[in-house]
């Protein structure tokens, strides 16, 4: 009986050591596209990123659209503009937010329209992370 319990035991520290998982520098969540109607060429694309050390975001692509650039989106004499950000600078803890009137991922060129329930790939490179690929998905604004 004594066996099985260090059996068990050392089972269960084995497990316990496996189990650390090592957390990802860049860390891409809630990424999301309004649905499109037929014939639209541009979407948006929004999303939490967050930087666990420092980095940049130095461009962004996906299958679905000719171009993908970042955006920011300024009030210039009464008028809403977007502006292209060439790169973006992340700290080390930050959180960037990609969202509706502020900063966004832009999407040209769309190859098919993004119709609701539906998901594409999206992929970000940056400086010293590399390229992470996240899955968006596309759904109705309000929600």
């Amino acid at each position: 009986m004594t066996a099985i319990r260090v059996c068990l035991f050392s089972a269960a520290l084995l497990l316990a050591a496996c189990s650390k998982t090592v957390q990802a520098p860049i860390e891409v969540r809630n990424a999301w596209s309004p649905l499109t109607p037929p014939g639209a060429t541009v979407a948006a694309v929004y999303a939490e990123v967050s930087a666990r050390q420092a980095d940049t975001l130095l461009s962004v692509s996906s299958t679905v659209a000719e171009t993908t650039e970042m955006h920011s989106t300024l009030e210039e004499n009464g008028m809403m503009q977007m502006r292209p950000v060439a790169e973006l600078a992340l700290q080390a803890d930050e959180t960037v937010r990609f969202e509706p009137g502020g900063l966004h991922l832009m999407l040209t060129g769309l190859r098919q329209p993004l119709p609701a329930d539906s998901q594409f790939p999206l992929v970000l490179h940056f400086a010293k992370a590399g390229d992470v690929t996240v899955t968006v998905q596309v759904r109705a604004a309000a929600n």
